[in-house]
């Protein structure tokens, strides 16, 4: 609608000048200006309205800001002095324009004089007197400078504080880029928060916090405060799983500042390794028990060098560890290696009061990455204080006293949260009694002015419910709530809203944010169950035992499908948000369906209630099929005649607690069971082997240190180090060096053409099916080689400023910079992947080499060279099970096979790659599998459970080919009492329908329930 004023397209009729805006013509006057302002703190312009406009960025800065709040402290600490540097600054401005004056007096003189200088007697009265005049201003301002530096002196005693502060503001904006892990929202949209605001905990702070004397300990008093109020301020508004994140973001960050440490160090403790190729480091002499890339961090830590001071701490660990391997191999394999002394190192970090709690973080980082979030913890406490560290236990009346009536309070929901009982219970006590409620959703807008418009007049209370389904009214809140003449001040209004983007920024930065999330943990799940859904008289609906006993049992798999998310894809695939509708929908049915049955006297079908169950209620959710075995697998242990046995537990595992059914005929009876089960949940409840709090626990590290990567300014060269774009020239010259030569496509279908097909055929060159898959796995990496060299040459030579830095160009910068993959490395425009995932450079790049050997031996030397193949290496490894399966019904030609009958069938060979001296006949060896949540037992040739710590275990070689239904039934294969597991085979740990390669058929001696539970399957990559 503007874009004619932008681009000023002034039409001129006579002597009037118009402007054409939304198809009018309006009167436009050559003196126009137009503003605009923004709000948000970093906002995007296109580049075409850059052009067109001027744009001035106002945001404060780190050092503007600690100027401001100085000057706002000695107004609230020595307003005297505060008043005399202002006066003294209003006087030295006035005598500098006095003495502009005189000068600009005297040349006017000088210059319009006229005849001899020296008879001009006013002229040299005039002189003689802006002489005199200069002398005094001189005088006073050299007085006036020798009083600021006197009252500056007095005023740095309260620098340190203003530091705090905008340290602790600009640590609160970094949180609003933050990135839900599981949605990949931007849940930090909801934690904006406005300068006004954090003004205002800035004052509180030094209102309340102990006023005392000297100066130096009075400072000492308002930054304490100051750090624990912004932090509480904040911490109620934030969600669980970012909370410790800004912890340690204000941690880091003081210590910056402080150059206690530099942003190097920090680099260190985010990257580690991650940046390393391994082809081109030491091998890790420790692979027994040590993983490669734990030896890969051990490596970076012994080059690190830290501090100010630039000491390389860790210059001897790689010596220390083969010299006392026993000690470090007990360190590693310790159950809290945080609390336990670092081998060889303990002593001198203990020493190092400044940087030890660091050290001991980054050791404990780069070598069990899984105690990191502990391990933060500890560091915190020793850097902050305890405070920090303990529970926050801000309630809603706290919330109430800070609200206002112009100041609403905004929960934040998670799923089955609700504040609306909280907000009632608080209103009977002050009388607010009942609240008037509107849930936002189309044609509620209406109803909710109202009822504000009434509450502005009484005072009463107001909650709009989901109002991120009436955003349009959410926009108009703030002009209403700021710009209404007269409102009670007894008024309070509540709003309840899910993380949207769309959520108005004016009222984020005006409201109070809190958080509000049910309670995690099996117990508090039952427990919330018995409370909210399953009332007396719900139990007392059938008089049957049978009928409560159901209704437990549904309620604990509700809780437990719920809880298994926090596991990551060993839980579930997908995360699934199960909820109440869920659990009331089968409620409802099992009622039904014990009326029909129990109460008729026939017995239960327990096929109908576990298809309704696990396919018709919550399967509808579901949309990966392994998850849809997974749930099958619970309904089929939970909903069977074995839950009316007294004996019954949900637990199948030895423990002091068991997990039973309760009996009786009161709710209170449920929940004072319920009361009495762990407030701590093992992943041996939810069928996973222990080890599954290890991928928890690794998952959470990681998503918070990635969190921390994104959220974070490429600020390297602030600390007197290698700038940003220093270290990222010095990597892409050096990977440049590294990167594979080029396949020619010329050259290599040439080569093709000559390699023999498989045995017993005449098929050779682009005849036989692997051949032509061998071809299209050349140009896809020879695709990738390109882009990675243009790609690499294009950031270098756009920080030398040959080329222009492109937006694309800038992002590429900052991955590298952080040690991670472009984006156009492995997924093109469109976001369809066309290389391989791996969280790190170093290992991508190593893959990347690797590939391109495996593809130049078999191209140079045939498929006879080919005893096994590295399945990981392909970029399409299913469609190299489809060039097998071709070939081998081309081998039963005669057999009259068709390629639509044969199926796939593995073999998991008793040996390593190594071992494999010929090439099969038909079908083919592959290599480079790993098991997740089980092991491969070689002696055994079945699955087995996992030893402790170790999440992936490598699978021996496995034969693959093809056969038909019947042949494969004719060999009677003994998979086991109990029959086969059926497990998938994914290309990366991240489990879904995308990244599935095949399914093969693993022998068990245990129910292959046992490993559906455990999450069992095989991946190409560990990362």
């Amino acid at each position: 609608m503007l874009d004619p004023v932008l681009d000023k397209q002034i039409i001129k009729k006579g002597k009037n000048l118009y402007i054409n805006v939304s198809d009018q013509n309006m009167d436009y006057k050559e003196n126009f200006t137009l503003y605009f302002t923004s709000r948000l703190p970093n906002p995007h312009f296109s580049p075409e309205l850059s052009a067109k406009a001027t744009v001035i960025d106002f945001t404060v800065t780190l050092k503007g800001l600690e100027q401001q709040l100085l000057g706002k402290l000695i107004g609230m600490e020595m307003k005297s002095l505060e008043d005399t540097l202002a006066a003294l600054e209003e006087d030295v401005t006035n005598n500098t324009k006095s003495l502009q004056l005189l000068d600009k007096q005297l040349l006017e003189r000088l210059s319009n004089s006229q005849g001899n200088l020296l008879e001009d007697t006013e002229l040299i009265e005039v002189l003689a007197n802006t002489k005199a005049k200069a002398k005094e201003v001189e005088g006073k301002l050299k007085e006036a400078d020798e009083r600021k530096i006197e009252i500056n002196e007095k005023r740095e005693q309260f620098r340190p504080v203003a530091t705090r502060g905008s340290i602790m503001y600009f640590n609160m904006t970094d949180m609003t880029n933050v990135v839900n892990p599981i949605t990949n929202q931007c849940s930090g949209w909801m934690y904006n928060c406005s300068l006004l605001q954090f003004l205002e905990q800035f004052e509180i702070s030094v209102r309340n916090s102990e006023k005392c004397q000297p100066t130096s300990k009075r400072v000492d008093k308002i930054i304490h405060f100051l750090t624990y109020q912004v932090y509480r301020y904040m911490n109620r508004g934030l969600y669980e799983r970012d909370k410790m994140l800004f912890k340690l973001l204000v941690t880091l960050k003081i210590m910056l500042v402080a150059s206690q440490i530099t942003s190097g160090d920090v680099s260190m403790l985010l990257k580690a390794g991650s940046s390393l190729d391994s082809k081109a480091e030491r091998p890790n002499p420790f692979g027994k028990w040590l993983p490669d890339k734990v030896w890969l961090n051990v490596i970076a830590l012994s080059r690190q060098p830290f501090g100010m001071d630039q000491i390389v701490f860790f210059r001897e660990i790689q010596d220390f560890m083969q010299r006392n391997e026993a000690a470090w191999r007990k360190w590693y394999d310790e159950n809290e290696p945080e609390g336990v002394p670092i081998p060889d190192y303990d002593e001198r970090i203990n020493m190092d009061r400044t940087l030890g709690p660091f050290l001991r973080l980054v050791v404990v980082r780069c070598m069990r990455e899984d105690r990191t979030t502990i391990s933060c913890n500890q560091f915190i406490e020793a850097m902050l204080d305890s405070r920090f560290t303990a529970p926050v236990t801000d309630g809603i009346a706290d919330i109430y006293e800070e609200s206002m009536a112009r100041k609403p309070v905004l929960y934040l929901l998670t799923a089955g949260s609700d504040p609306t009982f909280s907000i009632d219970e608080l209103a009977k006590k002050k009388k607010k009694y009942p609240t008037d409620k509107v849930s936002m959703g189309e044609g509620q807008e209406k109803v909710a002015r109202e009822k504000n418009n009434a509450a502005f007049v009484t005072g009463g209370w107001v909650i709009l419910q989901n109002s991120h389904l009436g955003i349009g009214y959410m926009c108009e809140l703030e002009d209403v709530l700021l710009k209404t003449p007269e409102i009670d001040e007894a008024f309070r209004l509540w709003i309840t809203c899910e993380i949207t983007l769309r959520f108005p920024i004016g009222l984020l930065q005006i409201a109070i944010k809190v958080t509000l999330e049910p309670p995690a943990g099996l117990k508090a799940g039952l427990y919330r169950t018995y409370s909210t859904m399953v009332s007396q008289e719900l139990l007392d609906k059938i008089d049957l035992p049978q009928w409560r006993t159901l209704v437990f049992v549904q309620a604990f798999l509700h809780s437990i499908v719920q809880e298994r998310r926090k596991f990551g894809p060993i839980g579930w695939c997908i995360p699934y948000e199960y909820n109440n509708s869920d659990l009331d929908a089968c409620l409802l049915f099992l009622e039904k369906h014990v009326s029909t049955t129990i109460m008729a006297g026939s017995p239960i079908s327990w096929v109908t209630v576990q298809y309704m169950v696990a396919e018709a209620q919550y399967g509808g959710r579901i949309t990966d099929d392994l998850d849809r075995e997974l749930f099958n697998t619970y309904a089929a242990k939970w909903f069977c005649d074995d839950i009316w046995k007294p004996s019954f537990t949900f637990n199948n595992y030895p423990s002091d607690y068991n997990y039973k059914i309760p009996e009786g005929l009161d709710i209170s009876q449920f929940k004072e069971a319920i009361d009495t089960i762990p407030a701590v949940d093992s992943p041996l409840i939810f069928g996973l082997h222990t080890n599954a709090d290890l991928t928890y626990r690794m998952k959470e590290a990681a998503e918070m240190i990635t969190t921390i990567i994104e959220t974070q300014p490429k600020d390297s060269g602030a600390s007197g180090g290698k700038s940003t774009d220093e270290i990222v020239k010095d990597l892409c010259l050096d990977l440049l060096t590294k990167m594979p030569p080029d396949f020619v496509e010329e050259i290599f279908r040439v080569q093709i053409q000559k390699l023999k097909g498989p045995p017993a055929t005449p098929d050779k060159g682009f005849a036989a099916p692997l051949n032509i898959f061998l071809f299209q796995e050349l140009q896809r990496l020879q695709n990738i080689i390109a882009i990675v060299r243009t790609n690499l040459r294009s950031v270098a030579a756009a920080i030398d400023g040959t080329v222009v830095m492109t937006t694309e160009l800038m992002e590429d910068l900052g991955y590298l910079f952080d040690a991670r993959v472009p984006r156009g490395w492995t997924n093109d425009p469109s976001g369809a992947e066309i290389s391989w995932l791996m969280p790190n450079l170093g290992g991508w790049f190593t893959g990347l080499t690797e590939r391109q050997a495996m593809l130049n031996n078999w191209l140079e030397n045939g498929r006879g060279v080919m005893k096994a193949y590295w399945l990981t290496g392909f970029t399409n490894a299913q469609g190299f099970l489809t060039g097998m399966r071709q070939e081998v019904t081309r081998q039963h030609k005669k057999d009259q096979w068709a390629l639509d009958e044969v199926i796939s069938h593995t073999e998991v060979l008793p040996y390593d790659m190594e071992r494999i001296r010929e090439v099969p006949e038909e079908g083919q060896n592959i290599w480079g599998l790993f098991i997740e949540g089980g092991r491969w037992s070689r002696q055994d040739n079945r699955i087995e459970e996992s030893e402790p710590k170790k999440l992936f275990t490598s699978m021996p070689a496995i034969f693959v080919t093809a056969t038909t239904a019947r042949d494969l039934k004719a060999m009677g294969l003994n998979y086991g009492p109990h029959g086969p597991y059926n497990t998938a085979v994914y290309k990366y740990p991240k489990r879904n329908d995308r990244y599935l390669i095949f399914r093969m058929m693993l022998r068990t001696e245990l129910h292959p329930y046992h490993w559906k539970l455990r999450g069992v399957c095989l991946v190409a990559q560990t990362e």
